[in-house]
């Protein structure tokens, strides 16, 4: 059976087949996009973390999507178009390069085998396995976006653009500007259109100048806030190694008390010498029953329950800490309206 492709004309022009047309690397970028969606230590904020958005894409699959859609199949004839480029030289290459230019600097898949088979034998490889930071962190190199730029003018007759009318929280401008694309993005939501701008424009206009600026004003930011906040939040010290639990809080239908609404009063597991800690529920004490509740963490062999387990919420139900009677999920919603 001959494979015929469905060739659009513009401006006179032929469409070419694109590559997202013979192949997406769907597995290599749903990996690194779950790498993407894992909390980041240190001070590396990703552009989600901005602010909140719906709906937000992962950049790395936002990459692949683009490039997909603007570079052409690999052909024998785009070989010896770029004949010095040996990313170019056969389709393997080609496909490994892109996989590159969206920040796949190995093997994901591959990745993904070795720490099943040390998750299976007790052993944490975590970040190793891969041999490389995620994807979204990795920029293109100069070299790569020169080589882009010159296949897209070959392909397209001239260096294509991006339009996003409903932009959102940025992910696909974002990337479109990474690789130097003439980019015009927008949203009807007058938050979403801050976020872009923050995001995205300012930095692609200014880059590094504002560096100094944005530590300044960042800095009393955080200050202001924290004078706010302090009183909110008694901190068992001022580093930022602190775990919270945050819960909503309905009225015991009995008592009329405060129910926080827990899943876990874990704090954080045992492993790697470290003993686990969690918080305990006090409602009684030997001179009777509190008004309200108190908290109070444990640590290790002090744990004389499972945090789990007597948890208070979960599955849309609850139970009493002042009665153990169930509160019923109808219950809860009218609480929450």
């Amino acid at each position: 059976m001959t494979e015929v492709s469905v060739a659009a004309s513009l401006d006179g022009r032929v469409r070419p087949r694109v590559l997202i047309e013979d192949w997406l690397p769907v597995t290599e970028l749903g990996i690194e996009s779950v790498r993407e969606s894992a909390p980041i230590p240190g001070q590396f904020p990703k552009l989600k973390t901005l602010h909140v958005w719906w709906a937000r894409r992962p950049l790395v699959a936002s990459a692949g999507a683009i490039l997909t859609s603007l570079l052409p199949a690999w052909t024998p004839e785009l070989a010896e178009r770029f004949a010095d480029a040996p990313e170019l030289a056969n389709e393997a290459a080609y496909r490994k390069w892109v996989l590159t230019m969206c920040g796949i600097l190995g093997d994901p898949v591959a990745a993904q085998v070795r720490i099943r088979k040390a998750t299976d034998e007790g052993v944490v490889l975590g970040a190793k396995a891969y041999g490389y930071k995620p994807a979204f962190k990795n920029n293109p190199t100069a070299e790569d976006i020169a080589l882009l730029h010159e296949v897209f003018e070959h392909t397209w007759g001239c260096l294509p653009s991006i339009i996003d009318p409903t932009a959102g929280g940025g992910s696909i401008p974002f990337e479109a500007v990474r690789y130097r694309i003439p980019t015009m993005a927008n949203d009807l939501n007058g938050v979403a259109t801050t976020v872009l701008r923050a995001g995205v424009e300012t930095p692609a206009k200014y880059g590094i100048e504002l560096l100094d600026e944005i530590s300044r004003w960042g800095k009393i930011l955080c200050d202001r806030l924290g004078e706010r906040l302090e009183q909110f939040f008694r901190l068992p010290d001022r580093s930022d190694n602190n775990t919270y639990i945050f819960a909503r809080v309905i009225k015991c239908p009995t008592t009329g008390k405060p129910v926080p609404l827990v899943s876990d009063w874990s704090l954080r597991r045992a492993s790697k010498g470290k003993p686990a800690v969690a918080v305990k529920l006090v409602t009684h004490t030997s001179d009777g029953e509190l008004d309200e509740p108190v908290y109070r963490i444990v640590e290790g062999d002090d744990i004389d329950f499972d945090p789990k387990a007597e948890a208070i919420y979960g599955r849309g139900k609850a139970v009493s800490p002042w009665t153990d009677m169930a509160i019923p999920g109808e219950y809860i919603r009218a609480e929450a309206r």
